[in-house]
């Protein structure tokens, strides 16, 4: 069983070090198209979370990381480092899930009862779904946090040698991580 360390991080707090002067440049670029203020200061709070949290575990500034993305966006570091890992964010958290055995994929979502969350699975050939919305929102969290390990699309069939499993999230949100090969144990961080 691949252990994954899951960190969970609010997004309405600035922290030490998680700011924009640990970015690349591409990074400062995207986080100034973001059109809303509150969507800059949030995709900027993530991003340099991850670094920090990565440099953490490589021993390495925050700010010497680089990064190369998939096909189909999953970012990766580059030099390949034996560390997998993946991020999601949703309202004011963002959820991190680090790997060193296996390819790792993580998704958030913030609750909401008037998104058609069922008619979206439909649309990915998902079947027999639960009743409620919040188990609704789970079984999506893990559909795109078994696409995100795979690195694949989101709209295609998951490989079936990605596990899924539900995480715990803060109140509101569902969440999920994902591994290829067996099912995880997770570790909160």
């Amino acid at each position: 069983m691949p252990l994954v360390d899951v960190w969970t991080i609010s997004l309405t707090e600035p922290h030490p070090g998680h700011d924009a002067a640990v970015l690349s440049f591409d990074e400062t670029a995207r986080a100034a198209r973001l059109r809303f203020e509150g969507d800059r200061i949030r995709w900027i709070r993530s991003r340099a979370a991850l670094r920090a949290i990565l440099g953490s575990y490589l021993n390495q500034p925050a700010a010497a990381l680089r990064f190369l993305t998939g096909p189909h966006g999953k970012p990766a570091l580059q030099p390949e480092a034996r560390l997998h890992f993946n991020l999601s964010h949703a309202g004011d958290y963002a959820l991190f899930a680090l790997c060193e055995d296996a390819p790792v994929g993580i998704d958030i979502e913030r609750v909401r009862p008037k998104v058609d969350i069922a008619a979206l699975l439909r649309r990915l050939s998902e079947t027999d779904l639960p009743d409620t919305v919040p188990e609704l929102f789970q079984r999506w969290t893990q559909r795109e946090a078994r696409s995100k390990a795979a690195g694949g699309e989101l709209f295609a069939a998951p490989l079936t040698d990605i596990f899924a499993l539900d995480i715990t999230a803060p109140e509101g949100y569902a969440a999920s991580i994902a591994c290829r090969g067996s099912v995880p144990r997770v570790r909160y961080c």
